[in-house]
């Protein structure tokens, strides 16, 4: 079964989404709200990554914004990577309100910076779409990403990182059953995975798209439901902390199951990094 790692029942604060560019992905089973959260990790320190985006919804007659998906600050200007699957449904009718608030590590918090939405570009190819907010983003470093046609950062056995905002209990649909844990964290969590092979994978997800897709994870560590849109990437040797994204959270079977690895969006596919690097134009 196929499971999108977005939020079931989002609600989050009042700003309309003034615009939707569509692209769309085209999805076996059309995701409603998106849900994962991250599975065997740790606690993330205030501040740590403060190019960490949260994307929140408002349902009509709802006074809370809600987590519905992660994604990352690309640019100061006001540009959030994220999956494609959401956001491509806010055309929808009944669609809720979106905000995205980048810099913020507890969602209990008030720090950090909160964006209405001017726009939203959708890939047609992969699990992707751009977010763009309707302000500038002063003050928080955006994440660098990786260098189209390049796959330094992917070597099958390589640690890589990914952090989200979503579960933490291990997905009973999957074969590593249920466990303890929240299903909407408070804090940021994160979590060191290794990169899984194309055809490691494709024996757990023989629907795999190469060229577009990456896995990685182990048994006990994953993305899960509403850690979609978020980053998987890699911190940059050297005495400033600096990291490098290589992929976006996009799906998988369970959370954390033996033998099935999260699936990310690959980010070094050329044609997607050169969509990406133009704002989706």
């Amino acid at each position: 079964m196929r499971k999108l790692r977005a939020m079931a029942a989002v609600a989050a604060m009042a700003v309309t989404v003034t615009s939707i560019w569509p692209g769309g992905v085209a999805q076996a089973d059309p995701p409603k709200p998106p849900a994962t959260q991250i599975i065997g990790g740790t606690d993330v320190p205030d501040g740590k990554y403060p190019f960490m985006a949260s994307l929140q919804f408002q349902w009509e007659g709802e006074t809370s914004w809600q987590h519905g998906c992660g994604g990352t600050l690309i640019d100061g200007r006001g540009v959030v990577l994220t999956a494609a699957h959401c956001v491509n449904w806010l055309e929808e009718e009944g669609a809720p309100q979106l905000r995205v608030v980048v810099g913020r590590t507890a969602q209990s918090a008030d720090d950090g910076l909160v964006r209405g939405v001017a726009g939203i570009s959708v890939y047609d190819k992969a699990d992707a779409a751009l977010v763009f907010l309707d302000d500038f983003v002063p003050g928080i470093t955006p994440i660098q990403l990786v260098t189209p046609g390049t796959d330094a950062a992917e070597r099958p056995g390589s640690d890589v990182i990914t952090a989200g905002w979503g579960s933490t209990v291990l997905d009973p649909d999957g074969p590593g059953g249920g466990g303890p844990g929240e299903y909407a964290p408070d804090r940021l969590q994160e979590v060191t995975v290794p990169i899984v092979s194309d055809d490691e994978c494709k024996v757990s997800y023989p629907n795999l798209k190469r060229g577009t897709e990456i896995c990685a994870g182990r048994a006990g560590k994953d993305s899960c439901q509403g850690d979609s849109g978020g980053p998987l990437f890699v911190k940059v040797p050297g005495a400033q902390p600096k990291y490098l994204q290589i992929g976006i959270v996009s799906w998988g079977y369970g959370c954390a199951a033996t033998g099935r690895p999260g699936v990310y969006t690959q980010l070094s596919n050329k044609k997607l990094g050169k969509w990406v690097a133009r704002f989706g134009s």
